[in-house]
């Protein structure tokens, strides 16, 4: 389709644009927008109204040619706007910008070579060298996709869908992805999950994005939420890509410690004393209990084929990792939520120094939904992910209204002021 080459090239006049035909009259490289379209064919704009190259074989010849460069180009244009561009690896361009906010479905690969689902999202209007800022979202504990949090018992909260929306909004290009081992982002059987895994799989999603010619590469930042959180502030450590990383729900201290709070907050304070042996065991690597002992509200913490995993997660002191980052962090809690409480925020806080900052929202919970507690006897988190039986989501009236505007605000408006 392009025998002179000319889409491997850079445009002249932009050059963060790849090119789609070149000028019949001097050759030079062009655009979608520096394409002017003549009876003989496509012209720079300095070369309007010129002869071009060639003009004594016959302008009947060119016209011919002319349209013959305008179909190919048409169908290829068409083809990317009907299937989608396709995008599979980084470094795909986007040719055409989006009238509306685009979704693209995509993959990248992560750790070991897992293939990694992800979504997409370009904000109206986004082009190729626009240098807009991007976000990876990073999904929290458990079953867990690029769009939701799926608690037992109760239906799908879509928080990463939520904060993936609220930034196209604002003018930010977004990438969220099904962890590996949920929806798309198969393993093998018995393939085993690592904390480093998780890590290398996001550092993958922020390659793949600053390759995205819509993306200015230095201006990428992480959202994570709960464990995702964690896998951000350990990729923020080492990786000199991230400008900034917000931290929804994210434990400030050993994970056993949260756990241990959310189900004295919940009701289940007799099973503490048994969580917190399993887990002693787990780190000191004696092995999990054998399958069947343990109570169901504290066996779904303990999947048997995870061991590594389990050693790595609860072994990890936030705050230490913590003090390695040193680019702005807003840290995120709803005061609603049973788990992650003040002291976590501030534990963080303090261990990155003067670049974090915490914002606390009233009458949110986990997820940062908004709670009629006066609705929940017994329980102040309905949306709380660290516990099974708790609900994140349920019907109108049933105590959860929309998710916070004023947490959506702030975490907007502190990645505009970081990404700027």
């Amino acid at each position: 389709m392009d025998p002179a080459g000319t889409a491997t090239r850079p445009c002249r006049r932009h050059p963060r644009r790849a090119s789609l035909a070149a000028c019949t009259t001097c050759a030079a490289s062009l655009c979608g927008a520096c394409i002017n379209h003549t009876p003989v064919g496509f012209k720079c704009e300095s070369c309007i109204g010129s002869a071009p190259v060639g003009a004594r074989r016959g302008r009947h010849a060119l016209v011919v040619a002319g349209s013959a460069i305008a179909v190919v180009v048409a169908i290829f244009l068409v083809s990317r706007l009907v299937g989608g561009d396709g995008a599979t690896a980084p470094g795909n361009r986007t040719l055409a910008a989006p009238a509306a906010p685009a979704e693209r479905r995509v993959h990248f690969d992560g750790a070991g070579g897992v293939a990694l689902a992800a979504t997409l999202n370009l904000p109206a209007g986004a082009a190729s060298g626009d240098g807009l800022p991007g976000v990876v979202i990073l999904p929290g504990f458990g079953p867990t996709d690029r769009d939701a949090l799926y608690p037992p018992s109760a239906g799908p909260d879509p928080l990463y869908r939520d904060l993936s929306a609220t930034l196209v909004d604002s003018g930010t290009v977004t990438l969220r992805y099904d962890k590996r081992g949920t929806g798309q982002s198969a393993l093998a059987p018995g393939e085993q999950l690592t904390f480093d895994d998780l890590v290398t799989d996001a550092a993958a999603a922020v390659g793949f994005l600053s390759e995205r010619a819509e993306v200015d590469r230095e201006r990428i930042a992480l959202v994570g939420h709960e464990e995702g959180g964690l896998v951000a502030l350990r990729l923020a450590v080492s990786d000199r890509r991230i400008a900034s990383v917000v931290l929804v729900s994210v434990a400030g201290r050993p994970l056993v410690e949260v756990i241990a709070d959310d189900f004295r907050n919940s009701g289940h304070g007799d099973d503490v004393e048994q969580l917190e042996a399993v887990v002693a065991r787990v780190v000191n690597g004696e092995g999990l209990p054998e399958p069947g002992t343990l109570p169901p509200s504290l066996a779904s913490f303990f999947p048997t084929d995870q061991e590594e995993y389990l050693r790595d997660i609860f072994s990890l002191d936030p705050v230490a990792v913590a003090r390695g980052v040193h680019v702005p962090v807003l840290v995120v809690r709803g005061e609603k939520a049973t788990g992650i409480s003040a002291a976590d925020a501030e534990a963080l806080v303090s261990a990155i120094g003067d670049d974090a900052e915490v914002v606390s929202v009233a009458d949110a919970g986990h997820t940062l939904l908004e709670i009629d507690s006066s609705h929940l006897p017994g329980t102040t988190d309905p949306d709380s992910s660290a516990h099974g039986s708790e609900s994140s989501g349920g019907p109108p009236g049933a105590g959860v209204r929309e998710r916070s505007e004023e947490a959506l605000a702030r975490i907007r408006e502190f990645l505009a002021s970081t990404l700027a």
